[in-house]
């Protein structure tokens, strides 16, 4: 005997299916959603690790800038007088170098004879 199923009987089936239906979406939605929320709670510690992180720098390059300026203060005669016995130096090379010219080529001419006329 075949029998039938009465219209209360498919549409508690077809409630149920739908049912079952939203409940997958939803479970995969909350899912991702509880995965994204997550990413951005470890991804937003990290960003404020790194600030903390550069906080402490900015703060240990400010305490350190006036020493480093009162050094540079104390340094720069130094270097400028430094600069200054380099500049004198290559000058006195390219003087230097010019006298060797002139006088290798002297010396050049004097080696050579002469021709008469």
């Amino acid at each position: 005997m075949k029998r039938r199923l009465s219209w209360t009987a498919r549409l508690f089936i077809a409630v149920l299916l739908v049912f079952s239906m939203a409940m997958a979406a939803f479970t995969t939605a909350r899912s991702s959603l509880d995965f994204g929320l997550e990413d951005t709670a470890r991804s937003l510690e990290t960003s404020r690790g790194r600030e903390r992180k550069q906080q402490y720098e900015y703060d240990e390059a400010a305490r350190q800038l006036p020493l480093t300026r009162a050094e540079l203060e104390e340094v720069q005669p130094q270097a400028d007088a430094a600069a200054e016995e380099v500049r004198q130096l290559k000058e006195q090379r390219k003087a230097l170098r010019a006298e060797k010219k002139a006088l290798e080529e002297k010396a050049a001419s004097g080696n050579q004879p002469e021709e008469t006329p």
